[in-house]
């Protein structure tokens, strides 16, 4: 399931959203990447490939305004983003 853009700014109070926030890379998240198994490994890879990495000693704190969360559940094999 999935939700457009233009529903989800219909939906909120107050719009937040402005060209700035677009000019840095998210902060990436993973979560329940660490199983052995090869599958999962390559998706953790392939995931941190598609976003440059953070040297977080010398990352502004205040460049950093968006996050993007992706949980794997073994049980289901489903991944969930939130951005």
């Amino acid at each position: 399931q999935y939700s457009l853009i233009r529903d989800v700014v219909s939906a909120l109070r107050r719009h937040r959203m402005h060209e700035q926030q677009f000019l840095h890379p998210p902060l990436l998240v993973l979560s329940n990447f660490g199983l052995p198994q090869r599958h999962v490994r390559l998706m953790a890879g392939m995931f941190q490939g598609m976003f440059p990495a953070l040297n977080v000693h010398k990352v502004n704190l205040n460049s950093i305004r968006r996050s993007l969360l992706i949980t794997f559940d073994s049980e289901s094999q489903l991944l969930e983003f939130r951005h």
